[in-house]
């Protein structure tokens, strides 16, 4: 086999030195690419790894995190908050066996009930301090800790507080009370048995006593129910609703009448919930408007229109505020609907005759024509009907 052909010696000696490319030393630049660039690669991935391996250690040691709520640096506390409701959540999803939960133990529920307490008195009304109120507030409705997480959240109730933070609160006590309800009702064993639910005559409905006794609660509570914000007063509705007892009832019974649906159904739910049929005539009318279909109302957009500057103009919506206001009239509509007639359910052996024959004429109407796009509305209708048979 021929050999590759080396180059001639004459060859070799035409080449000259001065045809070789330059030798430089290395620039500074080419010195960060080359040492410099990777070196702070490595350290940043050293750091986040230590970073995620110390929240890790922290997310499981509530310890550190009910510490670091006491500090005074804003960088420390609000994630420790945040750390701890992700506890909270974890332990009502898989309660722990080994110890006592959260939820009851003091240390957390006075951390808690003092960081709002001191947001609370701030005279702040920056949306991060008010975004942490609502947080906060929130987050005591997780707590099995009466004795200090109503008063706090009684006080976050005053009207002299920013709306939101009212809702969260006025959420909160809800999610406390539900809880007495239920366990007082005999509901939430059957459930955590995956026993049928008892029947409302044997549930020791409706209430003599309140599931919630604090005075400045059910005073806030009251106040709620009057409140010129139509959302303010149907959280309270729900609330009434699951607080139960004979003011509670009385203020849903006067809730029956308020201009907003959402407040006449969960005042309608609400007694239905404590045993009580004062709301059937409520929940028959409301089945029956649930199937109209969606008319975009002008005087929902009024408040825009007034802000305006020519108030001789008739205010034209764009298409997407009526858009968005058809997505909302959708889920209302249908949420008032499937409450309706779980209330209707719980209550048909108590409900007098020719209210039945009312309700069975709307609830099959519902199963055949329900409006789309909650689907659901019509099989829950449907499966009531079997529930209580021919008639």
């Amino acid at each position: 086999m021929a050999s590759a052909p080396h180059p001639s010696n004459e060859e070799s000696s035409s080449v000259r030195p001065e045809e070789f490319p330059p030798v430089t030393p290395p620039s500074a630049g080419f010195i960060v690419q080359l040492f410099l660039i990777p070196a702070l690669i490595v350290i940043a991935v050293i750091a986040v790894w230590a970073l995620f391996g110390q929240l890790a250690h922290s997310e499981n040691d509530w310890t550190q995190l009910t510490a670091a709520i006491s500090s005074n640096n804003e960088l420390r506390r609000w994630p420790a908050a945040e750390g701890l409701a992700q506890l909270l959540r974890n332990e009502q999803i898989s309660p722990p066996t080994d110890r006592e939960p959260l939820a009851k133990n003091p240390v957390v529920a006075e951390s808690l009930t003092k960081m709002l307490s001191h947001s609370l008195a701030s005279t702040s009304n920056a949306d991060e301090e008010i975004r942490h109120q609502e947080f906060l507030s929130r987050m005591l409705g997780a707590l099995d800790a009466d004795q200090m997480t109503l008063p706090v959240l009684a006080e976050a109730m005053k009207d002299s507080h920013d709306v939101v933070v009212r809702k969260s609160s006025l959420m909160a006590i809800a999610l406390i009370a539900g809880r007495h309800f239920d366990q007082a009702t005999g509901y939430s064993a059957a459930v955590a048995a995956g026993q049928p639910i008892p029947p409302l005559s044997e549930r020791g409905l409706p209430r003599t006593d309140p599931t919630i006794s604090d005075p400045a609660v059910l005073e806030q509570l009251r106040r709620a129910a009057q409140d010129p914000d139509a959302v303010v007063r149907h959280l309270a509705g729900y609330t009434l609703g699951n607080v139960g007892g004979p003011e509670a009832l009385e203020q849903l019974r006067a809730m029956l009448s308020d201009g907003n649906r959402m407040a006449q159904a969960n005042a309608a739910n609400g007694l239905a919930r404590n045993g009580s049929t004062d709301g059937v005539p409520t929940l028959i009318q409301l089945l029956k408007t649930s199937l109209k279909p969606f008319q975009f109302d002008p005087d929902s957009m009024l408040p825009k229109a007034e802000s305006g500057l020519d108030q001789s103009r008739k205010y034209e919506p764009t298409s997407e505020e009526i858009r968005q206001a058809e997505a909302k009239f959708h889920i209302e509509e249908s949420q008032i609907a499937r409450n309706s007639l779980t209330a209707v359910s719980d209550l048909w052996p108590q409900i007098d005759a020719d209210s039945r024959d009312q309700l069975l004429t709307i609830i099959k109407t519902i199963a055949a024509d329900f409006p789309e796009p909650d689907l659901g509305v019509r099989q829950q209708a449907g499966e009531l009907l079997k529930t209580i048979g021919p008639q």
